[in-house]
């Protein structure tokens, strides 16, 4: 019983140094990148939202509505233009909920336009050529721009989400919606991190 009481201890002990080396390498860390100026991207004064910081500065980014290369026209539209629409809709939710999370500025310092473009190609094919698989690539072209009018920033982001298909109608819908939303969402980060990137300067 003695024995097995020292070895407990022994095993304490031995974690004991683990955590202490293991603070002390974070805490060397953290000094190291605050010597190189290192901040947090969304760094901000205090705890309230309007106290500045980048976050401020993106919630005053007004978003124009997102155009796409098709017009979804209940006369003439086709289905890809509808689709096309969903997804510019998506995005345009998703930009909002991230960059006026309090709703849309009163005096807007910045417009943000964004063009959205979809294109589906085969991921896996069979041998005779059906494919199985699918790529959604979805890329946003956007601008910044001043109160004038003027561009500061100009951009691009493209995210690829991949579905399987099935050959069955409704299955293979909700797997292609299910990845547009899921390359909207991608896309509307890679927005707002670049953004947030520029704004910090």
């Amino acid at each position: 019983m003695l024995a097995t009481g020292k070895n407990r201890d022994k095993a304490g002990a031995a974690r004991a140094r683990r955590h202490r080396g293991a603070a002390t390498i974070l805490a060397a860390a953290l000094l190291v990148l605050a010597g190189c100026g290192w901040r947090p991207l969304y760094e901000r004064p205090s705890a309230d939202p309007s106290s500045g910081g980048v976050g401020t500065a993106l919630s005053q980014i007004s978003i124009d509505p997102i155009t796409t290369d098709s017009s979804p026209d209940p006369l003439n539209g086709t289905d890809q233009a509808l689709y096309n629409s969903r997804a510019a809709q998506l995005l345009q939710n998703r930009l909002k909920n991230a960059l006026n999370p309090y709703g849309a500025p009163r005096s807007a310092v910045y417009h943000l336009a964004v063009e959205l473009e979809q294109q589906t190609r085969a991921a896996v094919s069979l041998g005779d050529g059906q494919s199985t698989r699918e790529d959604l690539v979805m890329t946003a072209k956007y601008n910044l721009n001043d109160a004038k009018g003027t561009a500061v920033l100009t951009d691009f982001a493209q995210i690829v989400t991949s579905y399987d298909v099935l050959q069955e109608p409704f299955t293979d819908l909700a797997s292609r919606r299910d990845a547009q939303e899921r390359g909207v969402q991608e896309l509307a980060q890679a927005i707002q991190t670049r953004l947030a990137v520029f704004l910090r300067k």
